[in-house]
């Protein structure tokens, strides 16, 4: 996470301006469709989506989403649909997790946005005692590989993002931008905490950088975020707005070899 301080005058009631999933009481197939498209959706779709009244009105939502990203309706077969779908089920297969379908986990995410990797590791017993095990995924043509880690012996793997390059969480954005076809706005969840330090309050905003859009530029994958605070203090009304550029640098990592751990396994 990355983390930006805000210093806040006086004991402040703030409301950002951030989205909240609300909406009716949806039925199975809808929950079923939101969980499979979660990163093809827009926000906007999503909001327009959540907004219908009726299974109907979703049913016909659901047929013009996928038809309007039909890359050839002259055929009886919609080619993104049937790609997406069959990555989504091949992930689901080798990805599931306790409850939690297999679409719906960090290597489920990982595998539909940038497909297999062209070599995976495993290791079941990690040697770092704050992991119980973990997955090394390597692209060899992207230049990067991730890290999923066990951290409770459940099976619940989770990208150890702290040791992800910014190639990977460039890919990783351009991906699921390249499979949406309206582009993204940048909403995405973050967690707040007021700090005191010296008397003063601060707000800290931790922000997942995978969540951020990145452009290369000198070298460097570079961010742009836009942060506004409004809310009173007794009788003063607060207005703040800042704008912060995060930079990320890509690291060059040492290629992997079963020999480093002896219970380190290619898959």
């Amino acid at each position: 996470m990355r983390c930006l301080r805000i210093f806040l005058v006086g004991l402040v009631l703030f409301s950002l301006g951030c989205s909240l999933k609300t909406g009716p009481s949806l039925d199975p197939e809808s929950r079923l469709f939101l969980s499979q498209v979660q990163y093809i959706i827009t926000p906007k779709e999503e909001k327009e989506f959540l907004s219908l009244k009726t299974p109907q009105e979703r049913k016909r939502f659901i047929e013009e989403f996928w038809r309007s990203r039909d890359p050839d309706p002259s055929t009886p077969i919609n080619e993104f649909k049937e790609a997406y779908m069959q990555r989504l089920r091949m992930a689901d297969r080798l990805f599931r997790e306790g409850g939690r379908r297999g679409w719906e986990t960090d290597r489920g995410m990982v595998y539909i946005l940038l497909g297999p990797p062209s070599e995976r590791y495993t290791q079941p017993v990690a040697n770092d005692p704050r992991y119980k095990g973990y997955e090394i995924w390597v692209y060899e043509n992207k230049g990067f590989r991730v890290v999923f880690v066990d951290r409770s012996g459940t099976g619940h793997y989770e990208i150890l993002w702290e040791q992800s390059s910014a190639a990977f969480i460039d890919a990783l954005n351009s991906a699921s931008e390249a499979l949406k076809k309206f582009g993204r706005v940048g909403v995405f969840d973050f967690t707040l905490k007021p700090i005191i330090e010296d008397g003063k309050l601060y707000l800290q905003i931790k922000i997942p950088p995978r969540k951020l859009s990145y452009t290369k530029e000198n070298g460097k994958f570079q961010a742009r975020v836009e942060i506004k605070v409004s809310g009173q203090a007794g009788e003063k009304k607060l207005n703040i707005k800042r704008e912060f550029k995060i930079e990320l640098k890509n690291r060059t990592l040492p290629p992997i070899k079963p020999s480093d751990s002896p219970c380190l396994r290619k898959v």
